[in-house]
This record gives structure tokens, sequence and C-alpha cells, in this order.
């Protein structure tokens, strides 16, 4: 299923993977708890997405597992990279997948990441696949 035509709908056609199969590497959006960012799922590096918040009958966000293009991985572990040089490794999550507490850079260089990534284009995943989805 291509990621613009999912809507909630539509979750019974994708297949659930567990979370233990999971791998997360870093998050690129956090708002009480991780909603967007790079996984490992098979060996293979995917983009994350939130698509469901919980309500009262759950309290798991649930996220679509996102194929992504050659060029898109490369975009997006650029500007991680740049991102840990310059601001910190605070987004990043261990070996096991769980988020830990990283190690900021000075301040003084934070600008040299935010200066640039104000010009980026956003990443446009509309017409990617998505490959599953999972519970966080």
């Amino acid at each position: 299923m291509i990621f613009q035509d999912f809507s909630l709908d539509k979750i019974n056609e994708l297949p659930k993977v567990n979370w233990n199969d999971l791998k997360l590497l870093w998050h690129v959006a956090y708002w009480d708890g991780p909603r967007s960012g790079l996984l490992s799922y098979k060996g293979i590096k995917y983009w994350f997405q939130v698509f469901d918040e919980p309500d009262d009958a759950s309290i798991f966000r649930r996220f679509l597992i996102i194929q992504l293009s050659v060029e898109q991985l490369l975009e997006e572990e650029q500007w991680h990279d740049l991102f840990r040089q310059k601001v910190g490794t605070h987004t990043d999550y261990d070996e096991h997948g769980k988020k830990h507490i990283g190690t900021p850079q000075p301040e003084n260089t934070w600008h040299e990441f935010y200066d640039a990534y104000k010009s980026r284009l956003i990443q446009d995943f509309s017409n990617n696949l998505v490959v599953g989805w999972f519970e966080y």
C-alpha cells in the first residue's frame, strides 16, 4: 500500500509488526514519545511515522513503517549525522532500540545545524510503500 492511500480503515490490509522485531535508531519528531524517525526491521532501515494517537481504549501510539528510496535514506542519514555533530546525540536509541540520554554539543554550534535545516526541502513520502505498522 502506498502511504498516500493509507487510512485507518485499511489498517488490516497491512501486517502488524511485533515491537520485539524492530529497533528504533533515532527520532526526528518527539512529543510525549517518538513521532517519526528511523528504525531497523529485518536489517533494513525504514522511516516510521505516527498515524494514530492513544485513546481511552489503548495506551499505545500506532506507527506506519515506510520504505525509503536509497536517496531518501541517504538524505535522512546525512541530516542526522550533521545533527549529531552540531546539536547532540539525544535523539539516538541504543543497540536495543531504547532511548538513551545523549550528550548535547556546545550550544554555540547548534545554529550550524538549524540554519542549514531551515533551507531543507521536506521529504515527501506520499508515494512510498508502507510495509507494516506497530504499536509503541
